[in-house]
């Protein structure tokens, strides 16, 4: 068995290098310029800006280890990516691969041994194409461009170089998906930085954005003073995961095999401590500040099924473009008022007519009558539009009632879903699900601690034993069987979840299944009864035709119908009478053609705009079921949550296989709680993937 030293955490590791390459490359630093990077101190000792190529570089050294380092910087501008990025594709390497190589010999002559290189993007491609030429050196990169073609050899392993793919990075993705991975020399890594957002495509790429107050590379979350607001650590660094013993990279395999003695067992207590309940710490925040979210959407229940409801009557009013008919799918007052006056003014133009029949009919008109007869059949016109109008009030009310029904019981219906059939279905879903989630990371943590202090006594323990077996040869006494006291870590499988089956899914399934719901609810009640009101105006429409083409029809025939007619014209006021008479009946008819106008294009509108209005309706059904935004921000927090998780699976697995070996009794016990505790995690995140997906 190899006993490995644990590397000085003042040496220069992958996480300085990436972040080197991916932040600090991008400050343009002076020389002279005292900068640091995961609390090691660096100088800048040389720069170079600006040559003809678009290379540029700078050197740093590490002040405590003497270690140099060249940092080629990525693209930066268009010079950058349209001159030599599009070479890169090409059979000549460009300029700046030869200039790189040129600076890399300089600065080995000038400054010092070169240790290690590193870059980013474009500066990750010169990196490489230094470390192919130089295998003594140390090559790190972040998401680096490729090389041209024919520079890689395949049959090379360039053990000296390590490249590290962010998950989210859009170059590599790009790359890899083209079939060009090949141009791209060395080891290759994912890790689990950024977030999946269009609006972090630089950082994605970069691994960085600007640092806090505190230094830390996060992104905000939410808005401040609402309830989920935090910030997701992105800093590619973070999420590289090395060795608790070694400081390496655990990726692509397990380190080599350590000796279990104190000096390691406290190693792994402090990792625990340091590495892992750190990182636990920031999946118990992004969980908290999901649960925050999912909680105040769930108080909010009420007033999203209102808001919809309101939105809903809003649309539905919107598309007649009349007053009239604003409130249809409440109580429809003013449509009601708007009949209710019809049938008065039809009243109104009856009585009218009855009063210009008596006329007609009395003295002199007998005469006219007897030459030649005229009479409006009151009865007979009136009957039919009287009857026409009480049906339309009560196609209507049933119009009204249906809108309301659609309002009041079948919107708060959409919302309704999920497991256990909740009445908000994603809320509900979510809320249950985080209810699980809640337990188990707290149990999660708990059993860390408990197993941190296990290996801390283990590690005391093998001091204990040593001090004893000194003592005993000292005074010449035969040891004694000691035993010290050691914290039991609780095996234990934390809760299953029945919730998210379908992972963030359900919202997309929940929003389609309402919206199809809608436009069939509207689609089969609404759109009928507006095709009978149309039919039902237009039949008003043509009894009101027929009175006034009855009423003007007496008119003339009384009036000029016959020449005794024209006599009494003349020596009478008959026909003013007559006139006078008519245009006092034609007046409230007119008054009605009028309004039902307006009926008759409104409820054309409605019926014709209704399916489209439904259709564009999806949007506030998304908003009202979770508002887009905060889900989205819950989608975030996980993702953030399952990358540690991931992280946490490694370097588990890393010390399940340390720990194989051993027969001590004390060990195999900590391989039994290691071995718990991964699986644990692994419960865990799968429980977290399903809000990713």
């Amino acid at each position: 068995m190899t006993t490995i030293n644990p590397v000085s955490n003042v040496q220069t590791t992958d996480q300085d290098l990436v972040e080197l390459a991916g932040f600090h490359a991008y400050r343009h630093y002076q020389t002279g310029k005292i900068i640091t990077v995961n609390d090691k101190i660096f100088k800048v000792v040389d720069t170079q800006y600006g040559m003809s190529s678009g290379l540029d570089a700078v050197t740093v050294q590490n002040h405590e280890t003497k270690e140099l380092t060249v940092v080629y910087i990525g693209s930066e501008d268009n010079k950058d990516w349209i001159d030599t990025n599009a070479k890169l594709l090409a059979d000549t390497p460009p300029a700046q691969v030869g200039d790189a190589q040129d600076y890399f010999d300089w600065v080995n002559t000038n400054l010092g041994k070169v240790d290690s290189v590193t870059g980013n993007s474009l500066g990750g491609g010169l990196t490489n194409a230094v470390a192919i030429e130089n295998p003594q050196v140390k090559a790190v990169t972040l998401n680096p461009a490729i090389l041209p073609a024919g520079l890689v050899d395949p049959t090379m392993m360039y053990d000296n170089i390590t490249n590290y793919y962010s998950r989210f990075d859009f170059l590599t993705s790009t790359e890899e998906s083209l079939g060009l991975g090949n141009r791209i020399p060395g080891k290759k890594y994912s890790i689990n930085n950024g977030v999946p957002l269009l609006s972090m495509i630089a950082p994605n790429h970069t691994g960085y954005v600007d640092p806090d107050k505190d230094g830390n590379f996060v992104i905000e979350v939410g808005i401040k003073g609402q309830p989920g607001h935090g910030f997701i650590h992105i800093g590619a660094d973070d999420h590289i995961v090395t060795s608790i013993w070694t400081g390496q990279p655990i990726y692509g395999g397990y380190s080599e095999k350590i000796e279990i003695n104190q000096e390691n067992m406290i190693l792994l207590s402090n990792g625990i401590r340091d590495q892992v309940k750190g990182r636990i710490t920031n999946v118990q925040e992004y969980i908290s500040n999901s649960v925050s979210i999912v909680e105040d959407e769930n108080a909010k229940f009420s007033q999203r099924v209102t808001t919809l409801q309101e939105t809903f009557q809003q649309k539905l009013e919107e598309i007649a473009v009349d007053p009239l008919f604003k409130g249809i799918a409440e109580t429809g007052a003013i449509i009601k008022a708007a009949i209710d006056d019809l049938i008065d003014l039809l009243n109104k133009a009856e009585e009218r007519c009855l009063i210009l029949n008596s006329i007609l009919n009395s003295k002199p008109a007998e005469l006219i009558e007897f030459i030649t007869s005229t009479n409006i059949s009151v009865e007979t016109l009136f009957a039919p539009a009287r009857d026409y109008l009480n049906q339309l009030k009560q196609d209507v009310d049933y119009l009204v009632a249906s809108a309301h029904n659609i309002l009041y019981n079948e919107i708060p219906e959409l919302f309704r879903g999920g497991t256990d059939n909740f009445v908000d279905a994603v809320v509900g879903e979510l809320a249950a699900h985080y209810n699980v989630l809640k337990i188990n990371k707290e149990e999660v943590y708990t059993q860390l601690t408990e197993y941190e202090a296990q290996v801390n006594d283990i590690a005391n323990s093998f001091i204990n034993r040593d001090v004893s077996l000194a003592d005993a040869i000292h005074s010449g006494a035969t040891p004694g069987e000691r035993v010290d006291a050691v914290q039991k870590t609780e095996i234990k499988t934390i809760q299953e979840s029945s919730y998210l089956v379908i992972g963030m899914k359900m919202k997309e399934v929940q929003v389609e299944l309402a919206h199809n719901t809608i436009v069939t609810v509207g689609t089969t009640i609404l759109r009928p009864i507006l095709s009978r009101l149309e039919r039902i105006v237009l039949l008003i429409e043509a009894a009101l035709t027929a009175i006034i083409v009855a009423v003007k029809a007496a008119q003339n025939i009384a009036i000029y119908g016959n020449p005794i007619s024209l006599l009494m014209s003349i020596f009478t006021d008959y026909e003013q009478r007559v006139k006078s008479a008519v245009a006092s009946a034609l007046e409230p008819l007119v008054e009605m053609e009028v309004l039902m106008e307006s009926l008759r294009v409104g409820f054309n509108r409605m019926h014709t705009n209704l399916p489209e209005m439904l259709d564009n309706f999806k949007p506030y059904l998304d908003t009202a079921i979770f508002e887009p935004a905060k889900f989205e921000n819950v989608r975030l927090y996980n993702v953030a949550t399952l990358a540690i998780l991931d992280e946490m699976e490694l370097l588990f697995n890393e010390i399940i296989y340390q720990l194989a070996d051993e027969k001590a009794n004390a060990i195999e016990e900590t391989l039994e709680v290691s071995k718990n505790v991964l699986g644990n995690l692994q419960i865990l995140k799968e429980q977290v993937d399903r809000g990713t997906l």
